[in-house]
């Protein structure tokens, strides 16, 4: 079968596309792309909280490993879930329910500092609910990306969500430590339910160019139905693998920040928050080069390219003594991760019919869950070797299978 008729999707996103901002005129995709900043605010404000919190409540930077090894777990065993629950139910519902959810789970725990009874396991119990649910809401608002914009305009439409993600992924740690320093943590807790209550009409309004037919299989069926659909595609199996090998070996590298930003680079906690914007700040015009390649027909190399300069600008970074080097090579990883992940999102949900859709990229999301098993790895490789010397090999390992999996196949090369 030609590859035009395999990939309907594919094929009609590769039409001629307008301007880069060409997704905004659609008044549906604003109403998308207002709703994920206001949940990626929330997220970014809770991730700032939450860590100022453990660590007041332990001072143990075990303690903070130990939650972001709960917060994996649970987005791991919470992944398959979100997708059967995104192809089950009505999407815009889905959404809107774990926005509430997370929303109360906030207010939860705000209140449990308010009253002075907060403590570590409450921490790690209302966590793990809200990563899963987190999971839950991912998974169905890349799939309402579809829904809002059809095939033809997605790239572009995923581009701009993802700077509208960077932007507030910037902002928020800066507005997270100024209302802890004049409201304290709890205020902190209440601002992202507030922003989630906020999220939760416009998600509802939202009124879907694709419609999808809710899928009536039991669980455990449903599940398996995806896994097999993806071992039955092997362009869908190298595109999911794109995903998985950053998540495993590069990502962890900011875990070990502190340490670059304290013992290689002299820098002290000043150095490290600037060094953790960099990314950040690459990432914007990263997504703005992918909402302006919706019309390319070589998606697949491009995706590749933009991998080998996120893991060689990360690789770069790892051997510099410079602070604005080191800063200028996390900024140009900011553009070839945002550029990858964009790109091969993008490239999965053309590719995944959808009756899968949800399945699908429920099973794309286990890429972060898998990320604990990077951080011990690398951690105990930095133990080792040195911290910059892990970080470069775990660099050189991840570019080579990028290379492996993007340009070793004719048909990836062909996206």
């Amino acid at each position: 079968m030609p590859e035009a008729e395999a990939y309907p999707s594919a094929a009609a996103e590769a039409r001629p596309s307008p301007a880069t901002f060409a997704s905004l005129s659609l008044p549906q995709f604003r109403l998308l792309v207002a709703g994920t900043v206001l949940s990626q605010l929330a997220g970014w404000m809770e991730e700032v909280a939450r860590g100022w919190l453990v660590w007041s409540l332990g001072h143990s930077a075990l303690q903070l490993q130990l939650l972001a090894f709960i917060s994996g777990l649970s987005r791991l065993l919470a992944a398959p879930a979100a997708g059967f629950l995104t192809d089950r139910l009505e999407r815009r519902f889905l959404a809107a329910a774990t926005q509430a959810i997370d929303a109360l789970f906030a207010a939860g725990v705000g209140l449990l500092v308010t009253t002075g009874t907060v403590q570590l396991w409450h921490l790690y119990l209302l966590h793990a609910c809200m990563s899963a649910t987190n999971a839950v809401n991912i998974t169905v608002r890349q799939a309402l990306v579809y829904d809002v914009v059809g095939p033809e305009y997605l790239t572009n439409a995923v581009g701009l969500n993802s700077v509208a993600s960077n932007v507030a992924r910037i902002a928020a740690p800066s507005l997270g430590g100024i209302v802890i320093g004049t409201l304290g943590v709890e205020a902190a807790f209440y601002s992202q339910a507030a922003l989630l209550l906020i999220a939760v009409p416009i998600t509802m309004a939202l009124r879907l160019v694709v419609s999808s037919r809710p899928l009536r299989v039991p669980f455990l069926r449903g599940v398996l139905e995806g896994v097999s659909y993806l071992r039955s595609d092997p362009v869908l199996m190298r595109l999911m693998a794109m995903n998985y090998v950053p998540h495993i070996l590069i990502y962890p590298y900011v875990t070990l920040l502190p340490e670059f930003a304290e013992r290689v680079l002299r820098a002290g906690p000043q150095g490290y928050g600037v060094l953790l914007t960099g990314v950040g700040f690459g990432s914007i015009p990263g997504g703005l080069l992918v909402a302006s390649m919706s019309g390319w027909s070589r998606k697949g190399v491009a995706m590749t390219l933009a991998a080998c300069l996120y893991m060689g600008m990360v690789a770069a970074f790892s051997q510099s003594r410079t602070f604005v080097v080191s800063f200028a090579a996390l900024a140009a990883a900011g553009v070839g991760w945002s550029m990858m992940v964009g790109l091969n999102q993008a490239l999965v949900q053309l590719h995944l019919p959808e009756e899968m859709r949800g399945r699908g990229l429920g099973l794309y999301n286990l890429g972060p869950g898998l990320g604990p098993l990077g951080n011990l790895a690398m951690g105990g490789t930095a133990e080792w070797l040195g911290v910059q010397t892990a970080v470069t090999c775990f660099a050189a390992a991840g570019l080579s299978l990028s290379l492996f999996l993007g340009l070793g196949s004719p048909r990836m090369r062909r996206l």
